[in-house]
């Protein structure tokens, strides 16, 4: 049903279409591989982490397993042909909305966050806007680049534009996911939405401006941006992601303070990296009226100590197995004890499930079965503890591009909040 580099005669399919199970039940995986495949091996394990089976097969197979736990059962086939590696997966879920995170929360933790955001209103916000527009539709827009403050020095940069027709407007802030590192927002991204009636921003994730050159982007992603997902990951004050999420809520305060703004609606939006931020914006921000997401990071960081997947970036070192990256940049070595510890503990700091929890707007998630980048485990145990009414949208059959799934009608579901809270917007031509 599902499989990376599938060739036309590869195939593995479940034994239903529905691919969720009760725990106990026993799912049932067929496999068939095309001419000439060769070394053919199957492996069954917990979301890609803990293997639970292992052995070689034939071209045509049946391979059956079963969680006794909730929890997502992959199954993953890897073979060569002419010397060349293939694989596809597929995968059945076992009771997943009783997934429960592992993730717990530190005593402090609201305090932690006030005191950021208190150190954030204290810094003015200092807003440059930029009119760029590049034709006459941005034009009519009053499309633009916007710059604002934000705490130790940095700030938020955006491309921000409005409807061209008379206010108030609700608003969409959109993040943006990782994409290998600092590059530009598009700026359709900001048109988009302020074409649909609202008041539309979309930031960069960095201290970086949008519309550079690219090799200065490929500079910082080489330089001083390099594995920026570790940066300081040994103090929750020195966090790189601190000021991340600070970035987060000096957005939010622009937008609810432009006077065309209706009072009403403001939801965040955004995929992978930016699903993760927009559970975390979601979660630090009462002001936020709803949320829509595909494929969040930065769920479960510390997964891997308790025999579970791990959300992106997977900095947390596991003593066990030393999986994650974070061991290799700590001054104090391997992973084992000194290292995983304090990371351990910093992350749950940042943990985008600790912030789901303080959820109670509205809310949609979209994830895929098959996503090796954002295991659907972390995820739905994401989805687990948000309070509000809430929708996950799943894609059997689907990875980290689960956003691809027909059903996953993001700029629909965003329509259909702020019409909900009382605001006026507008459905795109057909």
């Amino acid at each position: 049903m599902s499989s990376p580099n599938q060739i036309s005669d590869d195939q593995i399919t479940r034994d239903r279409e529905d691919p969720t199970y009760q725990t106990g039940e026993e799912a049932v995986f067929s496999i068939q591989l095309g001419p000439d495949a060769e070394r053919a091996h199957v492996c069954l394990s917990n979301d890609g982490y803990r293997v639970l089976l292992q052995q070689p097969i034939d071209a045509h197979a049946r391979i059956a397993g079963s969680l006794e736990t909730p929890g997502i059962l992959r199954c993953r086939v890897n073979w060569l042909r002419d010397g060349e590696p293939h694989s596809m997966i597929s995968a059945a879920a076992f009771d997943p909305y009783q997934i429960e995170p592992t993730t717990t929360e530190p005593d402090d933790f609201d305090a932690f966050w006030q005191q950021q955001k208190q150190a954030l209103a204290l810094v003015p916000m200092d807003v440059t806007f930029t009119a760029d527009a590049s034709d006459a539709t941005e034009e009519a827009l009053g499309f633009g680049k916007v710059s604002l403050a934000n705490i130790e020095d940095t700030r938020v940069y955006g491309y921000f534009a409005r409807p061209s027709t008379e206010g108030p407007f609700p608003a969409v802030l959109t993040l943006q996911n990782h994409g290998g590192g600092a590059w530009s927002v598009p700026r359709e991204w900001a048109t988009n939405f302020a074409e649909q009636g609202f008041l539309s921003m979309a930031i960069n994730t960095h201290d970086v401006d949008n519309g550079l050159e690219q090799r200065r982007y490929d500079d910082l992603n080489r330089g001083a941006l390099d594995s920026y997902t570790l940066h300081g990951f040994l103090d929750r004050e020195e966090y790189y992601f601190k000021a991340v999420y600070t970035r987060l809520v000096r957005a939010i305060d622009y937008l609810t303070n432009l006077s065309e703004w209706d009072g009403k609606t403001l939801i965040l939006t955004g995929r992978s990296q930016g699903g993760g931020l927009t559970l975390v914006g979601s979660g630090l921000d009462d002001r936020v009226t709803g949320m829509v997401c595909a494929v969040p990071a930065m769920c479960e960081h510390g997964g891997h100590k308790f025999g579970r997947p791990a959300g992106w970036p997977r900095f947390v070192p596991n003593d066990e197995h030393n999986y994650g990256k974070g061991w290799e940049y700590a001054e104090t070595g391997n992973g084992h004890g000194p290292v995983s510890r304090p990371v351990w503990e910093v992350s749950r700091y940042y943990d985008a499930v600790n912030f789901a929890r303080r959820i109670s707007c509205p809310a949609v998630i979209n994830l895929g079965l098959i996503d090796t980048c954002v295991p659907p485990t972390t995820v739905f145990s994401a989805f687990q503890v948000i309070k509000g009414a809430k929708t996950a949208v799943v894609s059997p059959d689907l990875g980290h591009d689960a956003d691809r799934n027909p059903a996953y009608r993001r700029d629909e579901f965003i329509r259909t909040m702020a019409s909900e809270t009382g605001s006026v917007v507008t459905a795109p031509d057909s």
